[in-house]
């Protein structure tokens, strides 16, 4: 079959587009469609390890029983008696067991087969502890397999109404949003309006205020601790003037206060990239009409610049909320108690230090809804069309 021109177009189209698109469904749909469903399951991620780990069976007999199977003299039945099934699971294979699983071993496991193999010398090969399981236990097999979370439909989120937590960290999150993007949106403006006019040496400042925005956070979150720290330069330059040293990232009062003031100084820069590509779209009449109508500087901002950078404004308003609610990294790495997190952190402590990937994908989906929500409030009622 012959293919017309518009057919043959689209297909090498998506030819062309295809390495990205794979890109997209691989690190981006599918790991959403998989937090989607372990939103509604019990996942823990230890447990799903816990069958994959490889291991030397010799080895870990040996540990188990402190004799090596070429020892002169060893006699099997004592090595058999000597054998706890439960103690070799749990601390030489490194397998921690549930009750129904411990039964299981207790009942099934074939610990003279293993003793046997021990002194033959055909416990040598690495393998899985799935492998393991499905060699030395004779029934209730299926628990030793593949790890299936467990399907808990809406419990995660009924959970999440009472966790006095979830509510904490949501809360320091919308409180985030709504000091922080309105100074930042702001700040970003200004430094974009000043460093589009016409001096000496602006290239300098320009790249002075978007310096912060392209260094490491880790970087900036070490140097702003030396800051707050109690010792540190700020309650330093504040004791010349007679205030006392404050821990300000110790204290649940002023912790989160502080690190919002660094946000907004490493973000005012980025944005002001965004301000001035928006700035060199007006039109330079426009301003030259309005001064020779004996317009101020002032109100040459108000009625000319503001309403020609709505684009600009809203579109940094959106990432400035968006980033703000998932803020993680300056939390991660300046604070402490757990009164002043925010909801991506308190995302980051049940996923991977609780182990509870099952309600971390719970919390990550109502942050999702959202800031989902507050981008679509925005876009309806805050019209992206420049007006005067």
């Amino acid at each position: 079959m012959r293919l017309n021109a518009r057919r043959k177009e689209a297909i090498a189209g998506y030819v062309f587009a295809s390495p990205i698109i794979l890109t997209i469904m691989i690190f981006t749909i599918y790991p959403v469609a998989m937090a989607l469903y372990y939103s509604f399951t019990n996942y823990q991620p230890t447990e799903a390890q816990k069958f994959k780990f490889s291991v030397i069976p010799e080895e870990a007999v040996t540990f188990h029983l402190a004799v090596f199977p070429d020892e002169p003299g060893l006699d099997r039945q004592e090595l058999i008696d000597w054998f706890d099934a439960i103690l070799f699971v749990e601390l030489d294979l490194g397998v921690r067991l549930n009750p129904s699983q411990k039964q299981a071993v207790t009942e099934h496991l074939m610990i003279e087969q293993i003793v046997d193999d021990f002194l033959g010398g055909k416990l040598s090969t690495p393998m899985t502890t799935e492998r393991f399981f499905s060699i030395y236990l004779n029934a209730e097999q299926h628990q030793f397999r593949r790890y299936i979370p467990e399907f808990v439909g809406l419990n995660n989120f009924q959970e999440m109404v009472q966790d006095e937590y979830f509510w904490i960290s949501l809360s320091n999150a919308f409180m985030f949003s709504i000091i922080v993007v309105p100074i930042q949106t702001f700040l970003a403006l200004l430094l974009a309006v000043s460093a589009n006019l016409k001096i000496r040496g602006r290239g300098f400042f320009k790249a002075i205020f978007f310096l912060p925005s392209i260094s490491s956070a880790a970087a900036i979150s070490m140097i702003f601790w030396l800051i707050y720290s109690k010792p540190g330069v700020l309650n330093r330059l504040l004791g010349t003037i007679g205030f006392e040293a404050v821990d300000w990232l110790n204290n649940p009062n002023t912790a989160l206060g502080a690190v919002m003031v660094m946000n907004i100084w490493t973000t005012a820069g980025y944005f002001m990239i965004t301000f001035l590509a928006g700035l060199q779209g007006i039109p330079g009449s426009l301003y030259e009409a309005a001064s020779m109508d004996g317009a101020r500087f002032w109100k040459i901002f108000w009625k000319i610049t503001i309403p020609l950078l709505r684009p600009q404004i809203l579109f940094v308003s959106i990432m400035g909320i968006i980033g703000c609610m998932q803020v993680f990294d300056q939390i991660y790495f300046l604070i402490q108690n757990m009164r002043n997190i925010t909801i991506s952190f308190y995302i980051y402590r049940n996923a991977f230090q609780y182990h509870r990937m099952g309600y971390a994908s719970a919390l990550a989906l109502v942050l999702f809804v959202i800031i989902l929500g507050l981008t679509l409030m925005q876009k309806r009622f805050f019209k992206e069309e420049a007006y005067f």
